[in-house]
Parts: C-alpha cells; structure tokens; sequence
C-alpha cells in the first residue's frame, strides 16, 4: 500500500475516535484529531497527484471525507450546535455522491467546488467545536450551498455518462 492510501486508510480510522470523543464533550481532543484528519486529507492528496493516484485511493479517499464530515456533522447536530435540517441535506448529498461514486467509479473526477466545499464545511466543523458557533454557522451553510453546486455539477457528468444528455 503506498503512502497516500495509508493516510487516507489512517484518517477512516480515524473516524470512529473522532465522532466518539465528540459525543463526550472532549472537544480539545477532537479539534486535535480533526486538524490530523485534515492534514492527512491534505498530505494523501497532495501525494496521489504528484506520484499518481491508486483505484483504491480513489475509493477510500471520498468515503473517508464523506463518513468523517457527515459523521462530525450529525453529532454536532446532536449536540444541538449545527441544525438538524442542515445536517439532513449534508448527509443526502454525500450519500448521493458516494451512490454516483461506486455507480461510475474513477469517470467521475473530483471537481473543485467539490474540493472547496469539502474545505469550507471541514473549517467550519472545527469552528463549531471551537465555540464560535455562528462563524461555524455560516461557513457550515456556505460549505452546503457549495456542496449542493458541486452536486449539481456531478449530477450532469452523471446523467451525461448515463445517457441523458445535460439537465
């Protein structure tokens, strides 16, 4: 396995820690974890494209982004700190992403509204746990209203693969 498939491996892993130390309240602990987690996203993508990328690091890097963000996102909202609507439309829209993921595999490439959004929502999970609730507030819609974009980008690739035509 070559080093960017580890640190994407390392960070799954680390996911069940993260969302457990959160349900604590250990919000120092997480915010330590999350910026690691956030550094190995950075590190495993930085090195994929330098070297090369790897079919299983195309798998396992937006499973790891989808279940540590999605993951981060429900229990902040379990904690009352991020609104559950916000945190329902996140969910289904990764859940969306990953069904178009395994439905079309590497044909499908990771834009960079996708990549913007998945850095905006990570910043503003870690403001939320920092205790700066309404800059995490926005940023955490901001991060969803690029999501939703990016989305809708991924849906047309989707439909034209499939097809369809455009939307």
């Amino acid at each position: 396995m070559n080093l960017p498939n580890t640190l994407t491996l390392l960070r799954l892993i680390m996911v069940p820690f993260v969302l457990w130390v959160l349900l604590e309240g250990w919000d120092g602990l997480a915010l330590l974890l999350l910026v690691v987690a956030g550094l190995t996203d950075f590190l495993d993508g930085r090195l994929a494209r330098r070297f090369g990328g790897t079919r299983l690091g195309r798998v396992l890097d937006p499973l790891a982004d989808r279940l540590l963000l999605s993951g981060v996102a429900v229990v902040l909202a379990l904690r009352e700190l991020l609104p559950g609507w916000a945190v329902a439309v996140l969910v289904a829209r990764d859940l969306l992403a990953l069904l178009g993921g395994l439905l079309y595999g590497s044909r499908i490439r990771v834009n960079r509204v996708g990549k913007a959004a998945t850095a905006v929502l990570m910043l503003s999970v870690v403001l939320v746990v920092l205790q700066l609730e309404s800059m995490g507030e926005i940023m955490f819609y901001a991060g969803i209203c690029l999501s939703l974009a990016a989305g809708v980008m991924y849906a047309a690739r989707f439909r034209r693969l499939a097809g369809g035509g455009e939307l």
